[in-house]
């Protein structure tokens, strides 16, 4: 393994980046960490080469019709207009070329260049080289049927690291991501066996000494099984340039008596060490795949992109961060007015929840008794109001559900005290952590491998208001935020709102300032240091980069 250094970066790749909402590359939390990740890595000038798909937007816009129904519409972008450029080899458009079967398909190569020059590299297929059947191969993240997923894959994973060796560049370390793009793994094989005459066993292993795993979820979505069959029809052609078996070659990622190829353990096996994304998730990863070198890293947000300049720059005394946070408040409920046609009084205790859609992420337990919560928001004395935005994916038929289900439930009993935000997105991301009041965090206990969105919000003095699950299982919240009890969920969060959150907040001092919930807020914002970027890329660097 080299040092790393600029000649010899570390190679990071992700299926999805969140840099901006008007780049359509990113479908959720994975993003936006791996897009705060090479941030913080460009900030401190650290050696990190980052490399993704060029999604072209299908799918991406979400809008809602009148009786709750999500749909989704294609966001037409140009990457040009966006700042993303071609990648050039000697004044020629670099193209590199995948043989997924039978054909040869062809990827153009965007680059991103981030403010202090580290670049994050794109691949896309929408060339005038490929067929048309092959052009749409890159059009959509994580949709389409299970082989155009895989065809995906192996464009990221092969097609990345081909980038890379045209480009000259040759990696101390590769960091996979999250499992998805694990198929670079063949590529290394295939080019230590060419270039140092390693056999298939000496390049496999020198390939794992050279690869590093990041585990995102312990959900099945996140952790897919293919069908054997398919990974034979795309793998053959790589075993025979290699001289071994089929078997042999998938042999990393097969599970259930050869039947399915699970896309984590493959992650797992050709890596030398993996890390979990908090304390919690690292323990219940080792439990569920014990043979395995773990470290935790737990992760953290870019501070520059989501902590508010005004709320980091204040003097945080006892009038200046409650009055910036009123200004914050104002600003979000403006920045609602303007997205939903619909405003609210600010002077309300304003909870919000917002993330992705999916059923183990639990929106519909604010609705469980929808009697009691309708009673407890329209209090004429201590009103509340309620925020919401988020996306289902758009295969995700009973996330799209929970969605039509709760914006009736806004539409009706709540009318007038709850607000749903169309088309979640970074901008949205931003203005909710920053002008709300508490941040409500409900998923079932053990899925959620680390969340970053109470992060973002406690630097921002929002309060945390949460199941005791990924990182938030690691801070005791006595005096800085609120726990929700995972085994009552609905009737805990109801509980809590009425004996504790909405009598400290409407519980004001002659100037009309709720002194303890500010006392709160300020240990808040100092427990979000704790979660931050730079933690984060530090501990990556001392447990997961070094030899």
């Amino acid at each position: 393994m080299y040092e790393i250094s600029p000649e010899h970066p570390v190679a990071y790749f992700c299926t999805e980046y969140g840099l901006k909402s008007s780049l359509p590359i990113y479908a959720g939390g994975l993003g936006i960490l791996a897009g705060d990740t090479i941030k913080e890595a460009d900030d401190r000038k650290f050696p990190l080469i980052a490399v993704g798909l060029l999604y072209r937007g299908e799918g991406v816009k979400q809008k809602v019709d009148d009786d709750g129904r999500q749909i989704e519409e294609d966001f037409h972008y140009d990457p040009l207009s966006e700042g993303v450029e071609h990648v050039y080899i000697d004044e020629m458009p670099l193209f590199i070329k995948v043989h997924l079967t039978q054909i040869d398909v062809w990827c153009r190569c965007w680059k991103e260049t981030l403010r202090n020059g580290n670049v994050l590299y794109l691949l896309d297929t929408e060339t005038d080289q490929n067929l048309l059947q092959e052009r749409n191969i890159t059009h959509a993240l994580y949709s389409g049927t299970e082989e155009a997923i895989i065809k995906q894959q192996l464009i990221l994973g092969i097609g990345g690291v081909k980038l890379l060796h045209a480009l000259n560049i040759h990696p101390s370390l590769y960091h996979i991501n999250e499992g998805r793009p694990a198929f670079l793994h063949w590529q290394l094989i295939r080019h230590f066996m060419d270039q140092g005459g390693l056999t298939y066993e000496e390049a496999a292993k020198k390939a794992r000494e050279k690869t590093v795993y990041t585990n995102h979820t312990l959900v099945g979505a996140g952790n897919p099984g293919y069908n054997i069959n398919l990974l034979r029809m795309y793998g053959q052609y790589y075993a025979d340039k290699m001289g071994i078996s089929i078997d042999q070659l998938l042999e990393p990622g097969m599970e259930n008596n050869a039947e399915n190829f699970v896309v984590t353990r493959f992650a797992l096996n050709v890596s030398c060490k993996a890390s979990g994304v908090s304390k919690l998730h690292t323990e219940l990863s080792k439990k569920s795949w014990p043979e395995y070198n773990w470290c935790n890293v737990t992760n953290g947000v870019h501070m520059p992109t989501w902590q508010d300049p005004e709320i980091r720059d204040c003097n945080k005394d006892k009038t200046d961060l409650w009055f910036v946070h009123k200004k914050k408040k104002q600003e979000l409920m403006e920045f609602v007015r303007q997205q939903t046609g619909f405003g609210y009084d600010p002077e309300r205790l304003v909870i919000s929840w917002a993330r992705r859609i999916a059923e183990y992420k639990q929106l519909n337990k604010l609705f469980e008794d929808i009697d009691r919560l309708t009673k407890i928001v329209k209090d004429p004395t201590r009103p509340i109001q309620i925020l919401i935005s988020g996306k289902a994916h758009v295969l995700d038929t009973r996330g799209k559900m929970i969605l039509q289900e709760a914006i009736n439930f806004m539409q009706g009993e709540l009318n007038g005290y709850a607000i749903y935000i169309p088309n979640y997105n970074i901008d949205i991301g931003k203005m909710m952590t920053k002008g709300s009041d508490v941040w409500l965090n409900d998923p079932v206990y053990g899925m959620e491998a680390s969340g970053t969105s109470g992060m973002k919000a406690i630097s921002n003095g929002v309060l945390h208001f949460t199941v005791p699950d990924g990182w938030s299982y690691e801070v005791d919240w006595d005096g800085i935020g609120f726990v929700i009890d995972p085994k009552n969920t609905a009737s805990s969060i109801y509980d809590i709102l009425e004996t504790q959150i909405i009598p400290l907040y409407y519980e004001r001092d002659p100037e009309n300032i709720p002194q303890r919930w500010l006392k709160m807020m300020k240990r808040s914002i100092e427990l979000s240091k704790q979660f931050s970027t730079t933690r984060m890329f530090d501990e990556y660097v001392s447990l997961l980069y070094k030899k």
